[in-house]
């Protein structure tokens, strides 16, 4: 039968053995995330002055980076698909800008929340729309994306962005605490668990990660493609929506050009997270785990007096070096990566297909 086809295709073969399971792959690419956090912790702990901060511990530091998790978890479900989405660090910059100018004009500032991430995920759905129903590349897409939200966010900050929020706010998305856990900190778990559901244990996910891996047989298994795709968009753009807010809460101002920092990283989280880059494969445990290895790496570096740049420059090398090994792996379970890359690349769309 039709609906049997991309069932058989992505069993490992008999003969494959364990390392041709990409189920037992993922968990160990996963389990060697966590042995590498653990490891990091403790070089930085004993290396680093100061790394633990005073007295507030590693918690307290997670405070820097989460919005980034945020961010890679909505990429996550797009990359999943076989998409990009490269207008994810600007979506940031522009949902704190426009909270910031609706509360600044008068507007509650939850209600203001509220809007910006509604805008943030209307945003998302436009990226899909004109990726699916136009059949224009997605990379390029969200790039065009990007130059127009970084436009509105510089336009309606102005010169001068606004700052100074309510207390309950700052108290809540940025810099407070539930006795010794930060506030970010439980929003990020709540998201993460949120995720987590929806990719792991949910029809969705499955139709995101056939999707991802073989489209055609997802077409005549009877998935909504395109549908799925656009949903794809709207929780990535949620996402950076609401790692828009929890940047802004923390630096208790909107920032227009905080989008320039946190698409690289967010990437970066995604792909050492175990991601394929090119989709069909990957476990948001890995994107969870790889947000605080990527995090604390950085973190422990600009505590040690290594300059943002340094930073930077680390997290481009991470990437290129999990890129490699994911292909490393890859090989080694059997998969012809230079076949699965032409296969992938030739997704050319048929006319009268259905969406």
């Amino acid at each position: 039968m039709a609906t049997a086809a991309p069932r058989t295709e992505l069993r490992p073969s008999p003969s494959a053995g364990s390392r041709g399971d990409p189920r037992r792959r993922d968990r160990n690419w996963v389990l060697a995330l966590v042995v590498l956090l653990v490891a990091e912790v403790l070089y930085f702990s004993v290396t680093v002055s100061g790394f633990f901060g005073n007295g507030t511990g590693l918690l307290a530091l997670t405070e820097q980076f989460l919005d980034i998790g945020a961010i890679a978890l909505g990429l996550s479900v797009v990359i999943l698909a076989g998409e990009i989405d490269l207008s994810a660090g600007t979506m940031s910059s522009f949902a704190g800008i426009v909270m910031a100018v609706l509360w600044r004009d008068g507007m509650e500032i939850w209600l203001a929340v509220v809007v910006a991430l509604l805008l943030s995920a209307a945003v998302g759905a436009v990226n899909g729309l004109i990726t699916t129903f136009f059949k224009v590349d997605s990379l390029l897409v969200t790039l065009a994306m990007q130059f127009i939200l970084g436009s509105v966010a510089t336009a309606l900050g102005g010169a001068s962005p606004p700052y100074g929020f309510p207390s309950s706010f700052v108290t809540i998305a940025g810099t407070g605490t539930v006795g010794p856990i930060p506030n970010q900190l439980i929003v990020f778990a709540v998201l993460a668990i949120v995720v987590s559901l929806l990719v792991g244990r949910t029809r969705v996910g499955r139709s995101l990660a056939l999707i991802g891996y073989n489209r055609p047989a997802a077409r005549y298994s009877g998935i909504r493609v395109n549908r799925t795709i656009v949903g794809a968009f709207v929780v990535s753009g949620l996402m950076a929506g609401i790692g828009g807010i929890l940047v802004s809460g923390l630096y208790n101002a909107a920032r227009n050009d905080i989008g320039d920092s946190l698409l690289l990283p967010g990437i970066t989280v995604v792909v050492l997270g175990g991601v394929d880059i090119f989709g069909g494969k990957g476990r948001i445990s890995g994107v969870i785990v790889a947000t605080f290895v990527l995090g604390f790496l950085t973190e422990g570096l600009l505590v040690a007096g290594d300059s943002s740049l340094s930073a930077t420059m680390v997290t481009g090398i991470l990437l290129l070096v999990a890129l490699a090994f994911k292909i490393g792996l890859d090989r080694r379970g059997g998969v012809d990566v230079v076949a699965v890359v032409r296969r992938r690349l030739r997704r050319i769309p048929v006319a009268g297909e259905p969406s």
